[in-house]
């Protein structure tokens, strides 16, 4: 490090004052106000820094032009390259005024040290945008019952009546699962309607077109119309079912319909059929294929399987690989009443069998086991990366022999008997961590 002291520099003038004189006045000043010495500190890294307790910039660069002045009469004086251009730097911010008097130019701004060896680094890389949809899946749902006895004492109407009509009780139980999740699909099994139903069949099930109001209060944002019982009350009874799940904001699909939509930014497509019928193999195929692309789910919801039996066929379990192979994500199946095995196909599941929910069709069921299926599906930059499943056991009424049409959470020893439940009917292979 090079240090220069800092002195005035200029021409002597005769005052007409003797030398004595001049220098007593100049003791005088020095013992009177002492004047602040400057110290310029020249380095070759940071060039030359000036400090002044009184941060005039029109006092630095005074220094600055008697330093200029001294170089010049010294010729002589070198200074290394670094130190003169950080030098002529600064002296360009200076004007030159009469002596006394400080430069009106102000300060200028802070600029960055084009000699500074520091490295500035890169900001880092975003990296991969990571996004995990949660769907739960629930069984039958009847919101309703046989049209012949609407008002019947233990119907599903009688009891919602007596309820005061709480439309959010029917989920009531459940809600704090349905309602924690992303999207939650449901079998819709009957009409919504006030048209006149079907008098050929033992059973036409039918619920007032305000009991959609159940599904949206319950957290169930779409619902399959893929079942036997969907035109119970004719073409009139499906228009006015699917007005009614409109007007609540509950989507649905089946019937030739797809529904379609974004979740978390990714596009899941809901479709459903129902098993048994002509042709049903091939138009599943078709659909999926049509719905299908890299960045989108496709879960596939059949009608299927042998009503009140826990093991699935082999026509369900066709349907249900072919559904896979043509591309679906998930396979989900309702009709039995009760809940059949899960099946792991080329890592993707097919649930036989989700039982029934809310389910007004039956007033006193002999099995009230059911459950509820979680499926979470991680996408990276919009890309399926993985996918992870578990069961949550419940039952379909928290009342032991009378149906109350109110499923509730199972626990302690009757949720795993739920579960070995579920195990026993799966293929052998089914990772335990999903029951």
């Amino acid at each position: 490090m090079h240090s220069l002291e800092a002195s005035e520099f200029g021409e002597k003038r005769d005052v007409g004052r003797s030398r004595t004189q001049t220098e007593r006045a100049a003791n005088v000043k020095s013992a009177n106000e002492p004047k602040p010495s400057h110290r310029i500190t020249v380095t070759p890294d940071d060039g030359a820094h000036v400090a002044s307790p009184w941060g005039s910039w029109g006092l630095q660069c005074a220094i600055f032009l008697g330093i200029r002045r001294a170089m010049a009469h010294h010729g002589g004086v070198k200074l290394p390259h670094a130190v003169s251009l950080s030098l002529l730097v600064k002296l360009s911010a200076c004007t030159p005024v009469a002596e006394g008097q400080e430069s009106p130019m102000p300060p200028p701004p802070d600029e960055p040290n084009l000699l500074s060896d520091e490295v500035v680094p890169a900001e880092p890389k975003p990296g991969p945008q990571i996004q995990t949809i949660t769907i739960s899946a629930i069984g039958d749902n009847t919101l309703g019952g046989p049209a012949e006895s609407d008002r019947a004492k233990g119907s599903f109407q009688y009891v919602h009546n007596e309820a005061g009509r709480d439309f959010a009780r029917p989920f009531s139980g459940v809600i704090s699962v349905l309602g924690d999740d992303d999207l939650t699909i449901g079998n819709l099994e009957g009409a919504l309607t006030t048209q006149a139903c079907r008098t050929d069949r033992p059973f036409a099930f039918r619920g007032n077109p305000s009991y959609a109001n159940m599904l949206k209060l319950g957290s169930v944002e779409v619902v399959s119309l893929a079942n036997n019982h969907s035109e119970d009350c004719g073409p009139g009874g499906v228009k006015e079912t699917r007005e009614a799940l409109t007007a609540h904001g509950v989507g649905y699909f089946g019937l030739g319909t797809a529904d379609k939509r974004v979740v978390k930014g990714i596009e899941v497509v809901n479709l459903g059929f129902t098993g048994g019928a002509p042709g049903v193999r091939e138009d599943l195929e078709e659909a999926v294929k049509a719905h299908k692309t890299e960045k989108n789910l496709v879960f596939v919801s059949f009608h299927w399987g042998i009503e009140l039996s826990h093991r699935f066929t082999d026509g369900q379990q066709k349907l249900g690989r072919a559904a896979i192979d043509a591309g679906a994500d998930l396979v989900l199946g309702h009709h039995p009443h009760v809940v059949q095995g899960i099946e792991n196909y080329k890592g993707k599941r097919i649930v036989y069998s989700l039982g029934n929910f809310v389910f007004g069709g039956n007033g006193q069921p002999g099995d009230l086991d059911t459950m509820i299926f979680r499926a979470r599906f991680s996408f990276s930059d919009g890309h399926l990366t993985d996918a992870g499943y578990e069961i949550i056991p419940a039952l379909q009424s928290g009342h032991p022999t009378q149906n109350d049409f109110r499923p509730i959470l199972a626990s302690g020893q009757r949720a795993e008997a739920i579960r070995e439940k579920v195990r026993k009917a799966s293929p052998i292979g089914e990772p335990d961590s999903v029951l």
